[in-house]
């Protein structure tokens, strides 16, 4: 037999007491004279007989209650040495401590991540000198991933610092149990000490084997933070002196409302805007903010609120990458289209670049993010496969009929790239009657509806069917119910369909006031903006194919804003992009430009990622409940406010008598009483 609290048994000696109370019973008697005692003599003889008896038993129970008590202070238990931590020979002793972001939140002895080596310092102490151990963060580096000495342990477990790293814990949990399975003691045991995030621990994608986990939450006292969740643009395009409009969601992850809330908007380390954000409880608010890009090919930029203590989140990062002009090739079935020719010639942000279908440079097609097949008679497959490979890699594209197109032949290159076939041509005139206002194409363009607007008309067309392909979206809609113009969206682009050929002896619409927005529309939303901000840890591509260049094996390097330090990245090429693989080797967020020995080639911006900042905790009973749900039976959870010395000898017991023994404390007082209460009745 074991005890949990030995320390207790010293109050054995407390048995002392009722035995010197029995001993030195201070009672004082008080005389009765009677006249005449004889006939009291027996009844005298019986009681003092009875009261010895009455005072003995009083003495027994007196005795054992106090047995009884401190033996149930001391916890004795049964122990099964196979359910025991720290078990005879050598032990393998994997120890996981959390230092991401929410570990910085603060506790009554400091932050979590130094309460959580506090923890880890406690679980080595009770282990022997022979044993190994193994420490594991959310870096995952690979000087933690191997087995040490106790000493050594204590030397890596100082230098933890916090991380901007956060991984989900089934990740964790596997790595853990293919570095424990290199070991070859009999005794391997994986502890996590971490705050137990809700939106990390992923339960439900746990490992399924042998390896004994034990999880040991911690708590703090701050469960609010307010943080800037994300960004996003109105601008199609970004150009030098105009303004962009920027919208800023801001989350109140706390039980009380925010008034008044300072929103700063720093471009190239210049406040260029303010705003005051008030939000609700539990609730995320969306603020507007403008301002006047500047004059360069490179713009960074950050936000930055101010809340205390998780403060990882306060400031949000991102890069404007200046865009250049839209790279449109028209395709010219015959003659080039003067309509065509006249809108984009003289416009700054369209650059076209008109070939004849005979003679197409199939290599630069990748570099166009519009295309537009001008009365195209028919479709050689060379053109087919390229404009396959143009639509996967996100160009959009605009068809305009031919009167002389061979149907057939187009039809069946059309169904090859999901596109509605066209029917046979119909000749009769026919006029819009119904605009699609709500689609984008029209967002601006409209500032109310005339019902006396002129349509646009088509002496013939070309009707397009569905014909089992893709759905498409009808944009404008002749008045024999044929549309005019569709949109058939595409993942990443869009293929827009006329039913006519865009000349004044087809239709009025190249007159019309819609033509120049429509067109214009199309191209701009063709254009896929350069991504403003990437997320930390994530290893994302990052896409800079206006930029880089693999075919000059060029070197590049990367480096942070306002930082002397260096590093190379990994160059790749993703579906026909060319990109940066950062590979981890950048640790903080902020903003950073890409150089080509000295010349400045591009930028990028990196975030923390906001999985943490919902400070949302799992308590030791709320594991339980998970790891019960889900059918995990080789974990146990460490009660969060008890002492791991204890815990650790609690996980050996196989059988306890606390209950017996507060069974007979209770039987023991409750016969004490009993006999007090006969003691009174006889007298």
């Amino acid at each position: 037999m074991n005890f949990l609290n030995p320390y207790f048994l010293f109050g054995l000696f407390a048995v002392a007491i009722p035995i010197a109370v029995h001993l030195f019973n201070f009672r004082k008697f008080k005389k009765v004279y009677f006249t005449n005692v004889k006939l009291l003599q027996e009844i005298e003889i019986r009681t003092k007989k009875q009261n010895k008896l009455y005072n003995y038993l009083l003495l027994l129970f007196r005795c054992l209650t106090v047995i009884f008590i401190a033996l149930l202070f001391s916890q004795p238990y049964i122990a099964d040495e196979d359910k025991a931590l720290v078990q005879q020979g050598e032990n393998a002793v994997l120890i996981f401590v959390d230092n991401s972001f929410s570990m910085e939140n603060s506790t009554k002895s400091g932050n979590l991540l130094e309460e959580a080596k506090i923890k880890a310092r406690e679980i080595t102490s009770q282990y022997s000198n022979s044993d190994v151990f193994c420490l594991m963060t959310m870096d995952m580096l690979g000087r933690h991933r191997h087995f040490v000495t106790k000493e050594r342990f204590l030397e890596l477990l100082s230098e933890i610092e916090i991380s901007p790293s956060s991984k989900p814990f089934s990740e964790i949990l596997k790595s853990s149990h293919d570095l424990i399975r290199t070991n070859t003691s009999d005794s391997r045991r994986c502890f996590y000490i971490s705050d137990f995030q809700s939106s990390c621990f992923d339960v439900e994608n746990f490992p399924d084997d042998s390896v004994e986990n034990i999880f040991i939450p911690l708590h703090s006292q701050n469960t609010d933070n307010v943080f800037i969740d994300s960004i996003w643009f109105d601008n199609k395009l970004f150009r030098a002196s105009q303004v962009a409009n920027l919208n800023v969601r801001v989350c109140n992850w706390s039980d009380e409302p925010v008034e008044k809330l300072p929103l700063k908007l720093f471009v190239e380390d210049k406040q260029v805007a303010i705003a005051s954000v008030d939000i609700q409880a539990k609730q995320t608010q969306t603020e507007s903010l403008g301002f006047t890009i500047p004059n360069d090919t490179i713009i960074h930029a950050k936000l930055s609120i101010m809340d205390n203590p998780v403060c990882f989140d306060d400031d949000f990062y991102f890069t404007l990458l200046v865009s250049e002009k839209i790279k449109t090739l028209i395709i010219n079935g015959e003659s080039e289209n003067i309509y065509l020719n006249r809108l984009f010639g003289q416009d700054e942000d369209v650059e076209i670049t008109n070939v004849s279908v005979n003679n197409p440079d199939y290599g630069n097609f990748p570099k166009y993010s519009m295309i537009i097949l001008n009365e195209l008679k028919d479709m050689s497959s060379g053109l087919l496969n390229e404009l396959k490979k143009a639509l996967d890699n996100s160009s959009s594209l605009i068809i305009l009929p031919s009167m002389e197109m061979e149907t057939g032949s187009v039809n069946a290159s059309l169904l090859q790239m999901g596109i509605p076939p066209y029917a046979d041509l119909e000749k009769a005139p026919a006029r819009v009657v119904r605009i699609d206002t709500e689609n984008s194409l029209f967002k601006g363009v409209f500032s109310s509806i005339d019902e006396n607007i002129e349509m646009p008309a088509t002496s013939s067309h070309f009707p397009i069917t569905k014909n089992g392909t893709r759905a498409y979206q009808s944009i404008m809609q002749l008045s024999n119910g044929d549309d005019f113009l569709i949109v058939v969206p595409r993942d990443n682009s869009n293929v827009y369909m006329f039913s006519s050929p865009l000349k004044e002896s087809c239709t009025d619409f190249v007159k019309q006031s819609l033509f120049v927005p429509v067109l214009w529309n199309m191209c701009a939303m063709s254009q896929i903006m350069s991504r403003t901000d990437y997320v930390l840890g994530r290893n994302e591509f990052i896409d800079l194919s206006s930029f880089v260049n693999t075919e000059t094996q060029q070197v590049l390097t990367v480096k942070q804003l306002h930082d002397k330090n260096s590093f190379i990245p990994q160059i790749i090429k993703r579906h026909n992009k060319t990109g940066l693989l950062l590979n981890n080797q950048a640790r903080t967020a902020g903003n950073y430009n890409v150089f080509q020995q000295e010349s400045l080639l591009a930028g990028f911006s990196l975030n923390y990622p906001r999985r943490e900042s919902k400070l949302e905790f799992l308590s030791d009973s709320d594991i339980r409940s998970l790891l019960e749900k889900q059918g995990i039976s080789n974990a146990r959870v460490f009660n969060e406010k008890g002492l791991l010395e204890t815990q650790f000898v609690k996980s050996e017991a196989e059988f306890s008598f606390t209950w017996i023994l507060l069974l007979l404390c209770f039987l023991s007082i409750a016969s004490e009483l009993f006999l007090l209460y006969r003691i009174r009745t006889k007298t």
